[in-house]
């Protein structure tokens, strides 16, 4: 069994260090004032994901740009009440237009991808796929410091159930992975010149609880190797994400993690069952924590 790695750095061979008071599920990495640094932009923001991603980091007090493909967006109704003076703004951004692109991630210190396939915005090709590229060319290009993209488990695992099942929407588990390949790809090639970092988040099951609320790091568990999975809600996954985001710690640049809650992990695949005990299975009271242990420039686990 081999990691398989990218570049030159293998996995388990750094490990980085985390910042700030992590000790309730909504704490911030950074120990400097997280304001003054640029906004983190959220693509994607009018999906359910994507407009907790935005929420996460209006309760952070981080300013962050909704940006949506009809340039509205609104507040979930259980957070009308958070502060957004100074903090929020929103604006159009269709990932297809590479301009707007270009235009909308000038000068943000991060990037999140949580657009996915639709009817109005376009299939799983244009916004799984060229989209997320697009993004991520746009983010070196810029030199934003991080771009987190939002995946999903199981895809470099085409002969799993979770592959299957869910590529049957127009093959958007193809599209993910090819997405996911040419990240790695582009962010290699410009290793030398950029400071840019990404790391592809692979969710478990995507769970819709009546209410939105936050479990928190210690109800989580990150894995690496794409070998198991489990289900997370929504709230969850967009604290974890908007934390990777804020992240400067060298483990977690230019890799690939699943994260889903702990109780509910499972083999992706049959022949991963060993993985249980013997594979990349991290935890943490907090996310520094539970982040710790993340090893960089890792994509799946070759068998």
């Amino acid at each position: 069994n081999v990691i398989q790695t990218i570049g030159s750095v293998t996995a388990g061979g750094i490990t980085g260090l985390l910042f700030g008071d992590t000790t309730n599920p909504q704490a911030v990495f950074a120990a400097e004032d997280v304001s003054k640094e640029g906004p983190i932009a959220v693509l994607g923001a009018s999906g359910r994901t994507g407009a907790l991603c935005v929420v996460a980091c209006l309760e952070r007090g981080i300013p962050v740009k909704a940006l949506t493909r009809t340039g509205s967006w609104e507040l979930p109704t259980f957070a009308t009440d958070l502060k957004t003076d100074g903090l929020l703004s929103v604006a159009s951004c269709d990932v297809k237009d590479t301009s707007a692109l270009q235009t909308s991630l000038q000068g943000c210190r991060a990037v999140i991808y949580a657009a996915s396939a639709s009817k109005k915005g376009g299939n799983a090709k244009a916004i799984d796929n060229d989209g997320v590229v697009a993004a991520g060319k746009a983010c070196l290009e810029a030199n934003v410091a991080r771009y987190v993209v939002l995946s999903s488990t199981a895809t470099t695992r085409p002969k799993s159930l979770g592959y299957k099942f869910t590529n049957v929407f127009g093959g958007i588990m193809d599209e993910k992975r090819k997405g996911e390949e040419e990240i790695i790809s582009i962010f290699a090639d410009s290793s030398s010149s950029s400071s840019s970092s990404y790391t592809i988040v692979r969710p478990g099951g995507l769970e819709e609880p009546k209410e939105n609320k936050v479990l928190g790091a210690s109800t989580l568990e990150v894995s690496q190797g794409d070998v198991l999975a489990g289900i997370i809600s929504r709230a969850d996954l967009a604290e974890a994400t908007v934390e990777l985001a804020l992240s400067k710690s060298a483990n977690v640049k230019n890799t690939a993690l699943e994260v889903y809650y702990a109780e509910s992990a499972q083999p992706c695949e049959g022949r991963f069952k060993s993985q249980m005990q013997d594979g990349v299975r991290l935890h943490g009271d907090t996310y520094e924590e539970l982040f710790k242990g993340i090893q960089p420039n890792v994509d799946y686990l070759k068998v």
